[in-house]
């Protein structure tokens, strides 16, 4: 049985993290972030904490609650997603954000900071809709 308190700890996180992200996506322009190792680094670690979060509830969900016994953050999320938990699209693209977390975090190639930036102006979405799906789970089962 899931820890609503974790749950709850978790979801606050994430919303505290996506908040950081739109006030960067609202405030820092293309040139300013490309020319500013400060304002990379910020983004960066906010990137890292989001989806941190996303993956460390999933992990909580699937282990407490369907008897999840693996390793990885991308199979959290898969569980997640079988389980109907969150959509299929959410799953795929939580799925990419964690491989791009380990880009950011383990410096696994190359961090390319066009990249960085498009995911920053568009792929913020999925924060908000992962929290309301697991909210939705959780206030459901409840």
């Amino acid at each position: 049985m899931v820890d609503e308190r974790v749950v709850s700890v978790k979801l606050e996180q994430i919303e505290q993290y996506h908040g950081e992200l739109k006030a960067k996506q609202e405030t820092l322009s293309r040139g300013e972030f490309l020319l500013s190792t400060t304002e990379q680094r910020a983004v960066e670690r906010m990137f890292e904490n989001a989806i941190q979060a996303c993956a460390d509830l999933a992990q909580h969900i699937a282990t407490r609650e369907f008897g999840f016994d693996g390793t990885t953050s991308k199979d959290a999320i898969r569980v997640l997603s079988r389980e109907k938990i969150i959509d299929e699209e959410t799953a795929k693209t939580l799925v990419a954000a964690i491989g791009f977390r380990n880009v950011l975090a383990h410096e696994y190639g190359h961090v390319d900071y066009e990249e960085v930036y498009e995911t920053l102006q568009t792929s913020l979405s999925v924060y908000d809709t992962y929290s309301q799906q697991v909210a939705q789970w959780v206030t459901e089962t409840s």
